[in-house]
C-alpha cells in the first residue's frame, strides 16, 4: 500500500470523493446555494474547506511525532493550505465587491450587513471556543496556570476572533492547534469587512442611512492596521476578488469567461503545484484568472454546481472550523501518543479517510443546529438594534385637510410595508 503516502495524490482524491458522497446524504437542505447567483463559487468554497482539512491532516502526521507544526516538503500539500486560503479571500472580496457595486443603484444597509456577518461567523466560532475552553479546563486539571490578568487578556483576544493574536489560554501550549490554527484568517476577514465603508466611498456606493458612523469605523480600522498584526501581502487576495467582480460586469467578457473550463482548471493546477510562498503575486495573478472564470459561470464541467458540491458548500465553514478539533481529539483522546508515533504513513492516510465522514457529519449538525438558525435572525437583530436608537418622529402639519392627509398617508404606509418585506 505504498501508494497511500501522506503526500500522494490518492489521499486527496479519496477524501474528496468520500466527503462529497457523505455531504449528499447528510446535508438535505441546499436551498441557500441552489438560488445563489454564483453557484459555482459556492461549490468552490466547499472544496476549499476540504483541502484545508487535507493540508492539516499532513501537519498532524508530523506534529503527533513531536516534529513540529509543518507539512513536510510537498508543494501541493502546502498549497492545499496557502492557495486555498487565497481563494477563500477572493470569494469574500468578490461577493462583497459585487455588493458594493450593486449599491450604486440599490442603497446598502450597513447595519444589516454587519449583523449578517456577525451571525454568520460568530455562533459556530463561539461554540468551538466553548469546546476549547472545556478541553483546556480538563487538560489543566481544573487548575489556573496564569494570573487572572493574563488569562482574561488571552481570553479577550479569542472572544474578538483572535484579534490581535491567538494567545495561549491558561498557559495551554499552542492553543491555536486545537483548531488546526485556522483561526488566523478570521482577523483578515473582519479587517476586510470593516474596510468596506471606505471602499464604498471610492466606488460611489449608496447607503440607506447616514454612512458617516461606518466611515469613521472604517477609517479607524485602516489607521490601526499595525495593531491587528496582519500581513498586508495576504490582503491582495481580497483585491483579486474585487477585480473579478468588476470583470464580470462586462457582458461580453463574462460570456467569454463562462466557457473556459480547461483554462480555469489549468490555472488552478498551476496555482496549486508550481508556486511557493515566495512567489505569492505570480500565483495570485494566475488564480485571479481561474477565479474570475468561475465567478463568470465556469463550473469545471459541472462539478462545482453538482448537488454534492452545493451540499458541501453549506457546511464549508463547519468543516473549516471543526476539523482541527476532530484531529486533536483523534490524536490525543482516541489514540494514545505511542500509537500515533507508531503509525505508518499508510495507516495515517487510512485514519484520515476514516474520520472524513465524522467531520462531514459534525459539520452538517452544526449547520442545521447552529449556523442556519442564527443566519435566519439577521433581520430580527438589525431591527432590534435600530429600535435602540429610533429616528425622531415627524410632526404632521396641522393646516392640512384631514381627508387629504389620510389619502396621502396610505401610499406612505404601503411603501414602508414594501421596505420591510425587502429587508426580510
Amino acid at each position: 500500500m505504498a501508494y497511500l503516502s501522506i503526500n500522494g495524490l490518492l489521499q486527496p482524491v479519496l477524501i474528496t470523493l468520500l466527503a462529497l458522497v457523505c455531504a449528499r446524504f447528510f446535508v438535505r437542505d441546499t436551498a441557500a446555494s441552489d438560488t445563489h447567483e454564483f453557484a459555482a463559487l459556492d461549490g468552490l468554497r466547499g472544496l476549499l474547506a476540504l483541502t484545508v482539512f487535507i493540508h492539516h491532516s499532513v501537519y498532524w502526521f508530523y506534529y503527533s511525532r513531536g516534529q513540529g507544526w509543518h507539512g513536510g516538503d510537498s508543494v501541493l500539500y502546502e498549497n492545499f493550505g496557502q492557495t486555498s486560503i487565497c481563494l477563500f479571500f477572493m470569494v469574500s472580496g468578490f461577493l462583497f465587491g459585487h455588493k458594493l457595486l450593486e449599491a450604486r443603484q440599490k442603497p446598502l444597509d450597513w447595519l444589516r450587513l454587519y449583523c449578517s456577518r456577525l451571525l454568520r461567523l460568530g455562533p459556530l466560532y463561539f461554540t468551538v471556543l466553548l469546546f476549547i475552553l472545556a478541553l483546556i479546563t480538563v487538560k489543566s486539571s481544573f487548575t489556573m496556570h496564569q494570573d487572572w490578568h493574563e488569562f482574561w487578556t488571552s481570553l479577550r483576544h479569542w472572544l474578538l476572533f483572535t484579534i490581535p493574536s491567538h494567545a495561549d489560554i491558561n498557559g495551554f501550549p499552542n492553543t491555536h492547534v486545537l483548531t488546526a490554527g485556522v483561526v488566523w484568517t478570521l482577523p483578515y476577514e473582519w479587517y476586510f469587512y470593516l474596510c468596506l465603508p471606505a471602499v464604498s466611498l471610492l466606488l460611489g456606493s449608496r447607503s440607506q442611512t447616514n454612512p458617516l458612523p461606518w466611515l469613521l469605523i472604517s477609517a479607524a480600522c485602516v489607521l490601526t492596521f499595525s495593531y491587528w498584526g496582519l500581513d498586508s501581502t495576504l490582503l491582495w487576495g481580497f483585491v483579486g476578488g474585487f477585480v473579478a467582480a468588476l470583470a464580470i460586469r462586462h457582458t461580453e467578457l463574462r460570456r467569454l469567461l463562462r466557457g473556459m473550463n480547461w483554462v480555469a482548471l489549468a490555472c488552478l493546477i498551476i496555482g496549486y503545484t508550481c508556486f511557493t510562498t515566495n512567489e505569492y503575486y505570480t500565483r495570485l495573478l494566475i488564480l485571479t484568472v481561474a477565479f474570475t472564470s468561475i465567478a463568470a459561470g465556469t463550473n469545471l464541467f459541472g462539478v462545482l454546481t453538482s448537488r454534492s458540491c452545493r451540499a458541501l458548500s453549506n457546511i464549508s465553514y463547519g468543516i473549516y472550523l471543526l476539523h482541527g478539533l476532530v484531529l486533536y481529539l483523534t490524536f490525543n483522546w482516541v489514540l494514545s501518543p505511542e500509537t500515533s508515533i507508531a503509525m505508518t504513513e499508510q495507516q495515517h492516510v487510512l485514519l484520515m479517510i476514516a474520520i472524513t465522514p465524522v467531520i462531514v457529519a459534525i459539520s452538517a449538525l452544526s449547520w442545521h443546529w447552529v449556523e442556519w438558525p442564527a443566519m435566519q435572525n439577521t433581520t430580527k437583530l438589525a431591527r432590534w438594534l435600530r429600535s435602540l436608537n429610533p429616528p425622531a418622529p415627524v410632526v404632521a402639519p396641522t393646516s392640512v385637510d384631514p381627508s387629504h392627509s389620510m389619502s396621502n398617508n396610505q401610499p406612505s404606509q404601503r411603501t414602508n410595508e414594501l421596505v420591510e418585506q425587502r429587508h426580510d
